[in-house]
């Protein structure tokens, strides 16, 4: 036998000793197991020690073998017994964490009656005899795991797997598995070489010409699956995998190095084929530049990137081809734009010219203004630049006007020449030079304009030769003109000498010399000419006057200087800001204050000279019309926008979605803004307009507000009505349950219904919060009333069942308190209840007894089921444990611990609900089942159970 070195000596125990006459005390034992007299009276007092040291000791060092045999012996029934009061668990552990004794420890292992000095034996054990054993035999499962779990030698395995067999599936589990763990350690080796020798193989065959991606996917997969056994292989076949392995890595890095070169060849002939593609693409936009230095300037150089790139391949010629075509593209735009730029620079002297003409008050003449208006229309017809074709439009036309004004007055002139000469003669005749030379002058600047104006010569050949014949007498009333202007200008002469010396303010004396100068010169302009020697006496003596009055001249003359660079700075910045404003994009309300500020500084800046007023004047009110008719464009603009709203809001008036009526509106409301106002009339009756289509669109929101509020206040007297029924519920007091049930069911109903309706959101909480208390105070009552019913019920049923087991006694003759079948029946029709019906299977029981009284031959098989029915009710009971969460009585927690384990195992397979909440059915099983043998404990189990789980 395995274990036959432990079973040679029966251990001796207590039984095998005779009982003494009286008990010593282990100080006396103590004593004369140390006594040197007598053996066999020491070898007695050793089989009764308690202590582990002296018995250690004894064992070692006593001079006796008897004693120390005996000594040994009782050392290891000590180690093996239970703890007691005298020898505790802690004492038996100190002693085998002490012992080194390989034997004495396999002993323990086997044979102690504490698992916990078994585990701490069992821990230091190593012979596989012994682990076998304690695998296959030891009493605590958590043992014999341990112990397989350190086995490793095959034959204790084989042995604990056929002898353990059946009765522990994991250690026969566990058995096999580590024996199969085993075989394959043993044929690992050779495993281990197939594999490397199939992947030398696989490696072998990589390198294949072409494949060199594939290969290297396949490589990195090898290499993990050798990383896996690379630590098991032999030496020569990990040689034999790394040779492969660098013959391929070799093949592959040449194989990629001529694809790179290849790869290299045709990257650069790709780069050259994109970067012609990209000259073409580029030279392709070049065409389209409308700026010749730009588009020269492409084109040089493309063409330069071009020539600097390689030769083009046979491949793609036709590329070569479409360059030399764009190439010719460039040039004909190239051309054109010069052409262009000509024709522009051409029209702009045009258009110089007729600006020139047009500013010369000069009289115009029509031939050479006809000629610059058709070369000017000749070149803007072909003219890319709109808005210089369109300006020269616009001063050809006006030059037109002009000049068709010029002829009209020349016209005009034609027909009123007769008429003058007669007046001229006339004058002349009467000597009135004074008339007559006016007369003259304008007759001949008539003959100009008519001349310039290319009316017919004949029409005034006979004019002119007249004009010509009265020369003569208008050149001889003015001698005598001259010589009546020489006597005035001697007064001027001698008025201004007096101003020399004469005490006047230099206000006053500059006035009074302006004065004298206009008369001298209107004397000039009358036409007769000024004596030179009276001319430079009245200069003399009016540079005298003017350097008296100098500094009041300059004065004035730097006021008038400064307010002319005012006025001129107030032009050019406005002139500016006309330039540079973007239309689109301008704040419209500034641009109104910025013009009244422009025009109240213009109307406080002061006097300028008449020779720079005239020309500040247009320049001014030239730019403000321009400003003026920008603010009335955006005036007619913003009345426009306005109009559009407001037909905007009013067809929302119709629209059936009012909430996106109202947001469109709100919106439209938001978009209302006045950028230049009109008169404040029309601004009022636009405003007017468009608050009154809002107005039409927000009271139909009114209108629908009130009847949505209508609706919330009567799904809210719903729900009061819900509640004050649910309340009279509640006050009532003689309703069935069941009744109320059914009630409190349709008001949920009612009420579910009722809360898919709105309601006023401040009374919603509080109506919500009534309803629920009425629920729960009316969902409390049924439940108690229904807890009463079952009460009441499984009172019932308990008096019933107490009345058949006492009956079932009474036949079986082990009744306490006998009882007739007579008397039983009076007590079970006392029982009746009209509430509450007796369960089938009590009354079958009942019955039954009552056979079993009439007919004697039942009384054995209502005997056959006493010890099942006990059976079943230990189980009921343990189940019913587990519901009201107590403990079990300790002998039934296995039972406890499979029956939960079953249960769990059940619940989770099926899917199903816990059998075990069923209280109520397991109580009802109990009452239902026959009669079993009177168990005290039992009994006291199940009314702690009941009053629990009644209570």
């Amino acid at each position: 036998m395995l274990f036959a070195r432990f079973l040679t000596k029966r251990l001796k125990t207590a039984s095998d000793t005779p009982p003494p006459t009286s008990v010593p005390s282990q100080d006396d034992l103590a004593i004369q197991a140390r006594h040197p007299s007598d053996t066999a009276q020491r070898g007695a007092a050793v089989a009764q020690l308690l202590d582990l040291s002296l018995l250690q000791q004894l064992a070692n060092d006593d001079t006796a073998p008897e004693v120390r045999e005996a000594a040994v012996t009782r050392y290891q029934q000590l180690l093996c017994a239970s703890a007691s009061a005298e020898l505790s668990l802690a004492a038996q552990q100190v002693a085998l964490a002490a012992s080194d004794d390989a034997q004495l420890i396999e002993l323990v292992a086997i044979n102690a009656q504490e698992p916990t000095l078994r585990r701490a034996a069992l821990e230091r054990v190593t012979t596989p005899a012994v682990l076998a054993e304690c695998a296959v035999n030891d009493a605590v499962a958590g043992h014999r795991s341990f112990a397989v779990e350190r086995l490793h030698d095959r034959a204790a395995l084989e042995l604990v797997a056929r002898q353990i067999g059946k009765k522990d599936k994991h250690i026969h589990r566990v058995a096999r598995d580590k024996l199969r763990h085993l075989a394959e350690q043993e044929a690992r080796p050779a495993q281990i070489r197939a594999q490397g020798e199939e992947l030398c193989a696989k490696v072998a065959r990589l390198g294949r010409p072409g494949n060199a991606q594939q290969d290297r996917a396949l490589l990195v997969h090898l290499e993990r699956q050798w990383a896996a056994l690379a630590d098991e292989a032999p030496a020569d076949l990990s040689a034999q995998f790394q040779a492969e392995r660098e013959r391929f890595l070799a093949i592959a890095a040449e194989q990629n190095r001529s694809a790179e070169r290849e790869l290299a060849a045709q990257d650069t002939l790709d780069a050259a084929h994109s970067e012609r593609q990209m000259l073409l693409d580029a030279l392709a936009i070049a065409a389209t530049l409308t700026d010749e230095t730009a588009i020269c300037a492409e084109r040089e150089r493309i063409h330069a990137a071009w020539i600097a790139l390689p030769p083009v391949d046979a491949q793609h010629r036709n590329v070569a081809v479409q360059y030399q075509n764009l190439l010719q593209a460039v040039d004909v735009a190239h051309n054109a734009l010069v052409e262009q730029r000509k024709n522009t620079e051409r029209l702009q002297r045009t258009l110089a010219q007729v600006q020139r003409l047009l500013d010369d008050t000069k009289l115009m003449e029509h031939r050479r203004a006809r000629t610059l208006i058709e070369q000017g229309r000749s070149l803007a017809v072909a003219q890319p630049n709109v808005a210089l074709a369109q300006e020269f439009a616009a001063i050809a036309e006006r030059l037109e006007m002009r000049l068709n004004h010029q002829r009209k007055h020349a016209e005009q002139r034609l027909q009123q020449l007769p008429e003058r000469l007669a007046e001229l003669e006339t004058r002349l005749a009467a000597g009135e030079l004074k008339k007559a030379d006016p007369l003259y002058q304008s007759l001949q600047a008539a003959l100009d304009l008519i001349h310039a104006s290319e009316l017919p010569k004949q029409a005034t050949a006979d004019i002119a030769q007249r004009l010509r014949h009265l020369a003569p007498q208008l050149r001889e009333l003015q001698h005598w003109r001259r010589w009546g202007a020489d006597q005035h200008r001697e007064g001027l002469c001698a008025e201004m000498d007096a101003l020399i010396h004469k005490d006047l303010p230099l206000a006053a004396l500059a006035e009074q010399l302006h004065a004298l100068q206009m008369d001298w010169k209107q004397l000039d302009q009358s036409g007769s000419p000024a004596n030179q020697t009276l001319w430079e006496q009245f200069h003399a003596a009016s540079e005298l006057v003017f350097a008296r009055c100098r500094p009041f001249m300059e004065a004035q003359a730097a006021e008038r200087e400064v307010n002319r660079r005012a006025r001129e700075q107030v032009c050019q910045q406005l002139e500016e800001f006309l330039k540079q404003v973007d239309w689109a994009r301008v704040e419209w309300k500034k641009i109104l204050r910025a013009e009244r500020d422009t025009r109240q500084m213009w109307a406080t800046i002061g006097v300028t000279e008449g020779r720079h007023r005239k020309v500040l004047e247009r320049r001014f009110h030239q730019s403000m019309r321009q400003l003026d008719r920008r603010l009335d464009a955006e005036r007619k603009v913003n009345q426009a926008f306005k109009q559009e709203l407001i037909e905007q809001v009013r067809a929302l008036a119709e629209v059936t979605d009012l909430d996106a009526a109202i947001e469109q509106t709100k919106t439209l409301q938001r978009e209302w803004h006045t950028t230049v106002p009109t008169h404040q009339k029309i601004e009022n009756r636009l405003w007017q307009n468009f608050r009154t289509a809002c107005d039409a669109v927000f009271e139909r929101r009114a209108a629908l507000t009130q009847a949505h509020s209508n609706a919330l206040r009567d799904h809210l007297a719903v729900r009061e009505t819900i509640c004050a029924e649910a309340q009279a519920l509640i006050a009532a007091t003689d309703i069935d349950p069941q009744q109320l049930a059914a009630q409190l069911s349709a008001l949920e109903e009612r009420w579910r219904v009722a809360q898919h309706a709105p309601v006023p959101r401040q009374a919603a909480g509080a109506i919500t919060q009534q309803w629920h208390d009425c629920h729960e105070t009316l969902a409390q009552r049924i439940h108690a009333a229904a807890a009463q019913q079952r009460q009441a019920a499984l009172a019932l049923l308990q008096q019933q069942a107490a009345l058949c087991e006492q009956l079932e006694h009474s036949v079986l003759g082990v009744a306490a308190e006998p009882i007739t079948p007579e008397v039983a029946r009076q007590r079970w029709q006392a029982l009746q209840s009209t509430e509450h019906a007796a369960h089938p299977a009590v009354v079958a029981r009942f019955e039954q007894a009552l056979t079993a009284a009439a007919q004697p031959e039942q009384v054995d098989a209502l005997r056959s089921r006493y010890a099942a029915n006990a059976a079943q009710r230990q189980r009921l009971c343990v189940q019913l444990e587990i519901i009201a969460g107590i403990e079990s009585p300790p002998e039934f927690a296995q039972q406890r611990l499979e029956f939960q384990v079953a249960r769990l195992a059940e619940r989770m397979a099926a899917g199903e609900d816990d059998p075990l909440q069923g209280a109520t059915q397991l109580l009802h099983e109990w009452y239902r089942c026959g009669p079993a043998p009177v168990d005290a404990a039992l009994a006291a189990r199940f009314t702690r159970v009941y009053q629990i789980l009644a209570g």
